[in-house]
Formats: C-alpha cells, structure tokens, sequence
C-alpha cells in the first residue's frame, strides 16, 4: 500500500471512529497471536483475554493500569521497560525481540514479540503497542488454550531440547541428532529465527535463568554457576559481563541484592 493510500486510510478511519474493541476481538481469534497496548507511562492498558491467566489475572479490569513490575519478576520487567522507552524515543519498531519468562518449574518460555510506537492524530507517541508469540511444547499447550507458537519442525524439537537441557552439557551434535539437521542448516535456522547461533541460544537461556537466581536467592555465585549449566564461576562470569555488561555481583548489588 503506497504511502498516500495509507494516509487515505487513516483519515477515514478517524473520520468513522471506529470502536476500539472491534479490533481487540480480531486479535482474539489469530491462533498462536496475542496483542498489547501500553500508554507513554509504561501502563497496560489493554491485553489479549487469553493471555491473562499465563500473568495470574482474569480479565482486563484487572489488568489496566499495572505496569510490568506489577506483574513480572524485576529482571523482566525491567527488559521489557528498556525496550518501550527505546520505541517511544526512536519512534520505530522493535521486532522479533526474544523474551524467556520462567513458568513455576523453572522452564524456560520464549516469546517472539514486536513492539510498535503507538501515535495520536496529531503524531505525537502516546505508548506503545505489540503483539506476542510464544512457544510451547505439547505438554504445556493445555495451560495456556490456543497460544502457542506452531514449530513442530526440526528447529522446534531443538528448542524443546534446549529448553529441557539447558541446564546440563548441550552440545551442538545433540542438537543436530535431534533435530535431523546438519550443522549448517541447525545454525541458518536459529540465525533467521532468533538472530542468534544455537550455543548463543543456550547461553542466553542460561544467563536469563541466572539472573532469576541471583535476584531471588542467596546461592554463591559459583553454585549459580553450576546450577545454570555453566562450567564454573569464572565461565559463568565471563558470559555474563558480555551479555548483561556489569559483573553477577554487581548485577546482584545493584538491584538490592547482597
């Protein structure tokens, strides 16, 4: 659609106020797809029904106005405020952000989510919007009804293997056996999936889960290490300061933590 159609479609759509809801209830129905609106402070405003019960809410009225400290541990939270404010300044899209939310066993969930500024008439950015896509495997699709993320394909049984194993020794060689793939074809599907080689997929699956550790428990580092699927502390450390930029300890410390 060209530029000045788009812009024909716009002052048609104001002029005919449509009601907001219409399109909340498309979002409803894409399987595998939910849909988020936020204000400029951070605010939820609204969020696709059948994602609420992966957040421990019911309905939308229970849901407005929380931000995402209210609902998701800091680590998080504080993820996905860095990524709506970069929106909002540049006034671009974020897309195909991987997000891993921890479920109660301690089993990593990824998301695929994009992020768009949300603009009034006038063009002024008054929050943002998104949609979200997350994997699960078979076992999990009865908690959370139709949102799944549909990979039932060679990459998808290398994520579920990582997602199960990412605590022990992964090798590139199991998830090629896995997978039925060569090693070629495992790196060009992870790359133009998420963006990232599978070993960096592995670490940064262990990373997100050591900084849950190290923000809701009091193990030593060197255990949080182990625990994570790390070799020892300084490996641990040494990945850790190239994907979060600060040390464990300060990262530890700086969010309250001693």
């Amino acid at each position: 659609m060209s530029s000045r159609n788009i812009h024909q479609f716009s002052i048609w759509f104001n002029e005919v106020c449509c009601d907001s809801t219409q399109l909340c209830q498309l979002f409803e129905n894409i399987p595998g797809v939910s849909f988020f609106v936020k204000n400029k402070e951070f605010r939820l405003m609204y969020m696709t029904e059948k994602f609420l019960p992966r957040i421990g809410l019911g309905s939308n009225e229970e849901l407005y106005g929380k931000t995402d400290f209210d609902l998701f541990p800091p680590r998080l939270a504080e993820h996905f405020r860095r990524d709506d404010r970069s929106v909002m300044d540049s006034q671009k899209p974020l897309l195909n952000i991987i997000e891993l939310v921890f479920n109660s066993q301690g089993l990593p969930d990824w998301f695929l989510t994009n992020k768009y500024p949300l603009k009034s008439r006038n063009g002024e950015v008054v929050g943002v919007i998104g949609s979200v896509r997350p994997y699960a495997d078979k076992d999990n699709l009865s908690k959370i009804g139709d949102l799944k993320w549909e990979r039932d394909d060679e990459i998808g049984r290398a994520v579920d293997y990582i997602r199960n194993n990412f605590r022990a020794n992964i090798a590139i060689a199991d998830l090629v056996d896995i997978s039925g793939l060569n090693h070629r074809k495992l790196h060009r599907g992870f790359i133009e999936l998420f963006g990232i080689a599978p070993m960096q997929f592995i670490t940064r699956t262990r990373i997100e889960a050591a900084c849950d550790d190290l923000l809701s428990t009091g193990k030593k580092l060197a255990q949080v290490a182990v625990d994570n699927g790390f070799y020892d502390q300084s490996s641990f450390t040494q990945h850790f300061r190239k994907q979060m930029k600060v040390t464990p300890l300060k990262y530890r410390k700086n969010k309250g933590f001693s």
